[in-house]
């Protein structure tokens, strides 16, 4: 019997009593423990995982311990595939993976009835090694705390109460081992928000409403408030407590609609319990910390429900304000910081000062202000504000020009602060480097980047403290890229081409050699990452206008190698094309034969098509669009030449030609018609096989009926050349409802109504004998939808179901 159909039947014999059943489904039970204890096969742990979820409502005792087993052995087995180890290559359909993951499933029909089992069962899987185990994992615990509307109604926050206990049941180092898989549980369970969802057999209906306090709600949040504090100091970094602070934030929040009053208090205890929590830490913690709960308060103040709420926040905010490190702190630094009175800011009396006009002033101020008696304390003041992380150091620009103009003013403060704590500075010493090379230390941070690049340390930041330069120090630049060649480090070199386009846009004639030397270094490893990251400054499109032909084409022949022409790249592209669109042309054609001639090899290899990592044209343009429909005649032409053997055709509408001229021309503009009705006009075969291979490209929803009527025209009556065409003009695209597709054939045979008067024969025979067919595929396409709706009416049935 098909797997999909025993299946089926177990699942209606789930609930008959009887003595026969009962046996049928434990022997059912005993085969499929003993396949998921021992058993390589993948396919039979497979069906056997699918066949244990179906059995689970009726075994449920017996479920978890089954998959718990089965997860913690999988992985030391050598899983099989028709009798033969399972190879590499097939890990990405066939793994030990994909079993846990499936079996992260099995569960979930009994999860209500052994909620402790079921947590830690996800929360040993939330530790995996591989991540996408642990991502579903997470996943799975997130969705069993999530409130339903449906279910709350018979069961309240029961199953919610029962997860926080357990959770708060692991000690001190169980929740540390666990802290990102509690705190997402927890920062479910603290949602305002509850969803459900009902369904019919043509309908889905989504609803959302409010946490209510009653059914053990008010209890559990306080719990889980309590667990979240618990949680806050058990690890020290700054990442960890923000996260921390997050789900907490989640207790302040509410839905906006009207709730009972003890829900409003319920709602108003929690935010005072978290504010109050908030106001404690302030003295204590880490600055970017405290910069945090600043901006989470002010959020609470913002959208206080009550007056109590709101003299809560008041009071973090009066902390904070008398936390004087902080204040100086949030100026230079405090990108999260608020910004003025927060009365003023609710009221809009006083509108946010987006700009860092004010916090520039002030910087400048602290600058004036450093003096042999307090420099010290800012000496250490630094180094403690260095210590922010953040992934995009753009998040500092005032703090960037404070180190800048302080190294121009207080040059021996800010060496004494590189050479002592190189390390805890480095994230900071592009502006202490610009800023130096103004001072009167000039001549001690050259030696000390002579010594840098020579050691081949902090090679990127010398780069790009020249991108301010006027090309004095253009020599420096080649030291970096003759260093960066020797011990290979392409980031560096690909840096220090951004920095030499810069110079040489400003007048530094000697640096376009500087950016082809970093470009010859990166071609040598077939890699040209450069492109990714200065497609978007005018300064390479500047040098691009000043490259001789020899020098484009070294550009061109380091980028043959990307396996993708990104939208990074094609801005690269464009700046070449708007000068030389020959040689686009040539690069374009030269990446479609090479793709052919791999898929070829590949092919000839016995090898799959799956293992495809080159991809010649992207499947949509952006700036290659813009240029190349500048030049339809001379794509066309290009695109033609291609299309000269049996792989480029078969390819050509997927991978080849024809998505080239889709992507220039997406909506088979008029300027692309014109050179290929000249084509059509030829009479040739190969001319008219090129013309009907770009008509499939575009299919039917594209306004290509004038050049089938021209192939019409010039073509024998009922040849190949018709179904081709048929082909290209019944394709639909996308369309909506049972009955869309039947529509969009009828649509499409009304647009023929025309041909029928044609004064061709050969077109009036075409657009009768299309027409014909098109009914044809109407009346199925009606037939199908019918039958298809009446197997959803008797699957799901016509009235509401909980979902």
């Amino acid at each position: 019997m098909d797997s999909d159909l025993r299946r089926a039947t177990l699942a209606k014999l789930i609930d008959n009593p009887s003595p026969a059943v009962e046996k049928r489904l434990s022997e059912e039970l005993r085969s499929v423990e003993n396949v998921l204890a021992g058993d390589a096969e993948f396919d039979r742990l497979q069906d056997a995982l699918k066949t244990l979820a179906v059995l689970a409502p009726r075994f449920h005792g017996a479920v978890v311990p089954i998959v718990s087993g089965f997860v913690r052995s999988v992985a030391t087995r050598v899983l099989l595939h028709e009798g033969q180890p399972i190879e590499e290559q097939e890990y990405r359909y066939r793994s030990a993976g994909h079993l846990i993951r499936e079996a992260i499933e099995v569960p979930n029909t009994i999860r209500y009835a052994h909620i402790p089992e079921v947590v830690d069962f996800l929360l040993e899987l939330s530790r995996s090694a591989d991540a996408e185990v642990r991502q579903k994992a997470e996943g799975a615990l997130e969705d069993f705390a999530k409130f339903n509307l449906h279910h709350f109604n018979s069961l309240g926050a029961q199953p919610q109460l029962e997860i926080v206990a357990r959770l708060g049941s692991l000690d001190d180092d169980q929740l540390r081992d666990n802290a990102a898989a509690v705190r997402r549980v927890l920062n479910t369970v603290l949602s305002s928000a509850m969803e459900g969802q009902t369904w019919t057999y043509n309908t889905l209906t989504l609803s959302r409403g409010s946490v209510p306090s009653e059914g053990g709600v008010a209890e559990m949040r306080l719990s889980a408030i309590e667990l979240l504090k618990r949680m806050y100091p058990l690890k020290a970094d700054v990442a960890y407590r923000k996260s921390i602070l997050n789900a907490l934030g989640s207790a302040t929040h509410r839905e906006r609609v009207s709730q009972s009053a003890e829900s409003n208090r319920m709602f108003e205890r929690d935010a005072r319990v978290v504010l109050e929590f908030m106001c404690d830490l302030v003295p204590t913690e880490p600055l970017p910390v405290v910069q945090t709960i600043e901006h989470d308060a002010y959020w609470d103040f913002h959208h206080a429900p009550s007056a109590d709420v709101e003299a809560a926040a008041l009071r973090v905010r009066d902390a904070v304000a008398g936390h004087a490190q902080y204040q100086i702190y949030k100026k230079l630094v405090g990108f999260d910081g608020i910004f003025g009175d927060w009365e003023k800011l609710r009221s809009h009396d006083e509108e946010w000062d987006h700009s860092n006009t004010k916090r520039q002033e002030a910087a400048r101020a602290y600058v004036q202000s450093i003096n042999d008696e307090n420099q010290a304390e800012w000496h250490e003041r630094i180094l403690e504000f260095a210590k922010t992380e953040s992934d995009d150091l753009a998040t500092f620009p005032v703090f960037y020009d404070f180190l800048e103009l302080l190294a121009q003013r207080k040059p021996d403060l800010v060496m004494a602060l590189i050479e002592g704590h190189e390390a805890r500075m480095r994230p900071f010493l592009i502006p202490m480097l610009i800023g130096l090379h103004s001072s009167s230390r000039k001549a001690d941070v050259e030696a000390l980047e002579r010594r840098w690049i020579v050691a081949g340390e902090h090679l990127i930041a010398i780069a790009k403290s020249m991108f301010k330069d006027n090309g004095d120090r253009v020599q420096t630049l080649a030291a970096i890229v003759r260093r960066a060649t020797e011990i290979d480090d392409r980031d560096t070199l690909a840096m220090s081409m951004g920095v030499a386009a810069s110079l040489y846009v400003h007048g530094s004639e000697p640096a376009k050699q500087v950016f082809m030397d970093g470009l010859r270094a990166l071609a040598l490893h077939h890699d040209a990452r450069w492109a990714r990251r200065y497609w978007f400054g005018s300064d390479f499109r500047a040098l691009a206008v000043k490259l001789e032909p020899h020098e484009r084409a070294e550009v061109l022949s380091s980028l043959s190698s990307l396996p993708e022409l990104d939208y990074q790249t094609e801005e690269v592209l464009r700046a070449i094309g708007e000068h030389d669109i020959e040689s686009i042309l040539s690069f374009l054609s030269k990446r479609l034969e090479a793709e052919t001639q791999e898929r070829a090899d590949r092919r000839a290899q016995g090898r799959s098509a799956l293992e495809d990592k080159f991809e010649a044209i992207p499947y949509s343009l952006h700036g290659l669009q813009k240029l190349l429909s500048q030049h339809p005649k001379e794509l066309l032409t290009m695109v033609r030449e291609s299309f000269k053997d049996e792989e480029a055709r078969v390819m050509f509408p997927y991978r080849g030609g024809g998505r080239l001229l889709k992507g220039a021309f997406p909506n088979f503009e008029h300027q692309l018609q014109a050179p290929l009705l000249r084509f059509v006009a030829s009479g040739d075969e190969q001319d008219l096989e090129f013309a009907l291979a770009v008509l499939r490209t575009y299919g039917g929803n594209a306004p290509i009926l004038d050049v089938c009527k021209a192939i019409v025209r010039v073509v024998p009556e009922n040849s190949r050349a018709w179904r081709e065409l048929a082909a290209a003009l019944e394709t639909t695209g996308g369309v909506w409802g049972e009955y869309g597709l039947a529509e969009a054939y009828e649509r499409k045979r009304d647009e023929l109504a025309a041909w029928l008067t044609d004064p061709d024969d050969k077109v009036r025979s075409f657009a009768l004998w299309l027409s014909a067919q098109l009914d044809s595929l109407s009346a199925a396409e009606r037939q199908r939808a019918d039958e298809g709706i009446a197997l959803r009416k008797y699957q799901y049935g016509e009235g509401n179901l909980d979902g």
